[in-house]
């Protein structure tokens, strides 16, 4: 998918192959998004809560490392509540880039489980 507007910022296009998106989004969905704790809508994109122990804080980590080789148009944030309640990770953007997250990215609980 890609999308383009007028600034540098705003240019959506992902750089992973269709086969390999395919496989990253496999990999979150079955690894990553079935520990969502909550989702935050936010006036520049979307948050996800995730349990703060060692074990999420390692996947989180991860997957924005990765993400960022593919997918350099996101803002990445990586927020830790105060006594080990939670940890953020937030995709924030242009609304090209939120546009990209709700059409890309679980925005329910009830979206990021996987049965098992």
């Amino acid at each position: 998918m890609s999308i383009s507007n007028e600034s540098d910022q705003d240019v959506i296009a992902c750089l992973l192959s269709e086969r390999e998106q395919a496989q990253r989004a496999e990999e979150a969905r079955q690894n990553l998004f079935p520990g969502v704790l909550a989702i935050e809508e936010l006036p520049d994109g979307y948050g996800y809560r995730f349990p703060a122990d060692e074990d999420w804080t390692a996947r989180v980590r991860a997957v924005v490392a990765a993400e960022r080789q593919c997918c350099p148009f996101f803002t990445f944030e990586i927020a830790f509540e105060p006594h080990g309640r939670g940890l953020w990770l937030r995709f924030r953007g242009s609304e090209a880039i939120k546009s990209f997250v709700r059409a890309n990215f679980p925005l329910a609980l009830s979206e990021a489980a996987v049965p098992r």
